[in-house]
């Protein structure tokens, strides 16, 4: 029974320290080189997207803003909306925090 209880807390441990070491492979938007200008790219497109879709411009999106241009996102809705909260929000649209709507 010690066993294996040490055992499961070594195997925790281990687990949280690797997720600690985890890292996104978004990559920030003031990176250089092509990683960042690729970011840089995709950023703007989805900004486009949105800022389209976002037709009363409260910067957040109804199933029905997504339904004309975001088929998609509309077909999927209740997995973007993570807060199910019935709305999409900039983060929950890209599925991500590391980029910041301008």
């Amino acid at each position: 029974m010690k066993i294996t209880s040490l055992l499961f807390v070594l195997f925790a441990a281990a687990g949280i320290a690797s997720l600690a070491q985890a890292q996104t492979v978004v990559p920030k938007l003031d990176q250089d080189g092509r990683k960042g200008d690729m970011a840089r790219m995709a950023h703007k497109q989805a900004q486009e997207k949105f800022d389209g879709a976002d037709a009363n411009k409260d910067g957040k999106l109804s199933p029905e803003e997504t339904v004309k241009n975001l088929p998609y996102v509309a077909e999927n809705f209740g997995k973007y909306d993570k807060d199910k909260d019935g709305v999409l929000s900039w983060e929950e649209y890209v599925g991500h925090t590391r980029w910041k709507k301008d």
